[in-house]
């Protein structure tokens, strides 16, 4: 188990506000997720284009990818919620893993936020180039 006791009160209550939103983060994550599969479904009932069918495998790979990856980083973040509130024990971590857990766990957010950006701006452009050309 973390040794809370080598946490303050106010320094544990930051690290679960920010173990909670990146709960919610991931959660919004996988809703837009959702959202551009939705997307990329109604290009294909709507303005199917053989010239975009290997763009459209793409995107359908990168998002399913994305769930992977968001869900394996979720699965992380519950279990530092879970050490956070002491539901789990183990008493081969001790602060300084801790802070290197939280140290990458960051490091991988930070890559996946950035990763997960890219892709939805580049699906903005893809959607644009079809759906912008039949508007003009």
């Amino acid at each position: 188990m973390i040794n809370t006791a080598l946490l303050n009160n106010n320094e544990l209550k930051k690290l679960q506000a920010e173990v909670a939103a990146w709960k919610q983060t991931l959660t919004s994550r996988m809703e837009a997720n959702v959202l551009l599969k939705n997307m990329l479904s109604d290009v294909l009932k709507n303005n199917y284009d053989q010239n975009y069918l290997e763009e459209i495998e793409e995107f359908q790979t990168k998002f399913i990818q994305e769930d992977e990856k968001t869900n394996v980083l979720r699965k992380q973040v519950t279990d530092l919620d879970n050490l956070l509130s002491g539901k789990t024990f183990n008493d081969r971590i001790i602060s300084e893993s801790f802070e290197e857990i939280m140290k990458r766990f960051r490091n991988d957010f930070t890559h996946s936020r950035n990763r997960f950006r890219f892709l939805v701006s580049s699906f903005a452009d893809f959607h644009y180039k079809i759906y912008g050309k039949n508007e003009n």
